[in-house]
């Protein structure tokens, strides 16, 4: 091999170095924030995978890239594209699958988050308040007032959060 050929092949070994630590360090990042908002880390993975990928990817190639099963993968690109933060495009991936890339959009993935996972949330307190306030009157008759305004607090919080999270959402959404 001449030097030039050594150079150049030098070269690429240190681009494709630094590109899969690129990669690798964003879906990590995105692992993180995943498992914050109670994710599956395998869903930040992916975006992760996907947000560094210049071109889109098969679920194939998303499984292999993170050692992921088929189920994995396929379960993970799912609900990311539930959540809005992955696009499905079908195309030339391998056998003529689909191909996924990552959405940029900050307003569809927060929208996506509240849509998937804190509005369903914030109507299964609504119904856990319900529950915890027939209990009120199981208490000692010294401790009502204070559980009772414990309650009225813990209502009008829920309140307000009804009122104001499909407000964000509509805004995000840009109607």
């Amino acid at each position: 091999m001449s030097a030039t050929s050594t150079i150049s092949a030098s070269k690429a070994g240190v681009a494709s170095a630094s590109t899969g630590q690129f990669s690798e360090a964003l879906s990590v990042l995105f692992g993180d924030l995943a498992e914050l908002f109670g994710n599956p880390r395998s869903y930040g993975l992916i975006y992760g995978t996907l947000f560094a990928s210049p071109h889109p990817l098969s679920m194939e190639e998303v499984s292999e890239r993170l050692d992921l099963s088929i189920g994995s993968a396929s379960m993970g690109l799912r609900r990311l594209e539930e959540f809005g933060a992955v696009a499905r495009e079908r195309g030339n991936g391998r056998n003529n699958s689909a191909l996924f890339s990552a959405r940029y959009e900050m307003r569809l993935l927060v929208g996506g988050f509240l849509r998937e996972r804190v509005l369903p949330r914030i109507e299964a307190t609504r119904e856990q308040l319900g529950r915890i306030e027939h209990l009120l009157d199981s208490l000692p008759a010294d401790q009502h007032p204070m559980a009772r305004q414990r309650m009225e607090r813990l209502s009008r919080w829920h309140q307000r959060a009804q009122t104001v999270l499909p407000f964000i959402q509509k805004l995000l959404s840009g109607g």
